[in-house]
């Protein structure tokens, strides 16, 4: 990620990190949330048409670490504000933005520097070339060249669209699976609060308990429906482009594992009726399992994926 893209990087966060502010400050009662709502849509409208433009020159925005969450931010937010417009879920934005700043940062802070001071799109060492997303993997004792991801040098890009088809859903699962997390976080605030009877300013502010419940569950849905489609997606390419046992690679096993304990928590809803505060930690665990597998297995765990 070079030049404009990486300033728009930085422009699209600071503009996340200003509405965050300004939904907190709103839910503190110190100020309306109309006007962070509407910082929402501009940043979330800027980052579309940086996307756009990321497309339109040869950079796909996932086959890099940073550019994977340019585009997950870009889905969790677009899921957050079409929640927003159906269901009255008004403090949503101080739940879903955070989580969405810290990635941004994160990977921002873990990009080696590139010439001129922008941030670089480059792969993890030992990863370069030839092992991005279901890209095809080197030959042994070949030594690849490093033409940057996502760029139009990128051998992902000769990868078919099946690949991109695959990142794609994969990263917007994982949206909907983050803002399912965002909801179960306010669900658990709201459940206390009437728990213990101990009510804050905050209580007037959260929606009711169904509502988070059903808008949670959802969520939880989509992403399963999605992950289901971006494992088939996978698995139909990954033996013609890569030889040997590539059902052992880490970030396979991993997202296996995810989608067995989401196809759990589903069943258990809906057969055992487990829903609430169940599903709401269900939900929270789910995810943080899933940043493991993208921040860590991905990047360091698997030779064929850099996310």
């Amino acid at each position: 990620m070079q030049g404009w893209l990486a300033w728009g990087y930085v422009g699209i966060t600071l503009g996340y990190v200003a509405a965050a502010a300004w939904h907190a400050w709103a839910l503190a009662g110190f100020a309306r949330d109309g006007p962070a709502r509407w910082l929402v849509w501009v940043t979330w409208c800027a980052h579309t048409a940086l996307l756009g433009g990321a497309l339109a020159t040869g950079h796909i925005p996932f086959v890099s670490p940073q550019g994977s969450v340019f585009f997950l931010s870009w889905a969790w937010i677009l899921n957050g504000i079409l929640l927003e417009a159906l269901l009255p879920l008004r403090p949503l934005g101080a739940f879903m933005l955070p989580p969405v700043v810290v990635l941004l940062v994160l990977m921002a802070a873990g990009a080696p520097p590139a010439p001129g001071g922008a941030l670089a799109a480059g792969l993890p060492a030992g990863t370069a070339a030839g092992a991005g997303v279901l890209g095809p993997a080197p030959a042994p004792g070949q030594v690849p060249a490093a033409p940057a991801p996502g760029t139009a040098e990128s051998p992902l890009l000769g990868a078919g669209p099946w690949v991109w088809l695959h990142a794609t859903i994969a990263l917007l699962s994982y949206g909907a699976f983050g803002l399912a997390s965002a909801l179960a976080a306010m669900y658990l605030l709201q459940e206390r609060q009437l728990r213990v009877k101990a009510f804050s300013r905050l209580y007037r502010h959260l929606p009711a308990l169904e509502e988070m419940d059903r808008a949670c569950w959802w969520l939880v849905g989509s992403g399963f429906a999605l992950l289901t489609l971006a494992l088939a997606s996978g698995t139909l390419q990954a033996g013609r482009l890569w030889e040997g046992p590539w059902a052992r690679d880490g970030k396979v096993l991993a997202s296996a594992g995810v989608w067995l304990f989401y196809a759990a928590c589903l069943a258990l809803r809906a057969w055992a009726g487990w829903r609430g505060r169940r599903l709401a930690y269900l939900s929270l665990l789910g995810f943080a399992v899933i940043l493991v597998n993208y921040l860590v297995v991905g990047p360091h765990w698997s030779a064929r994926h850099v996310f």
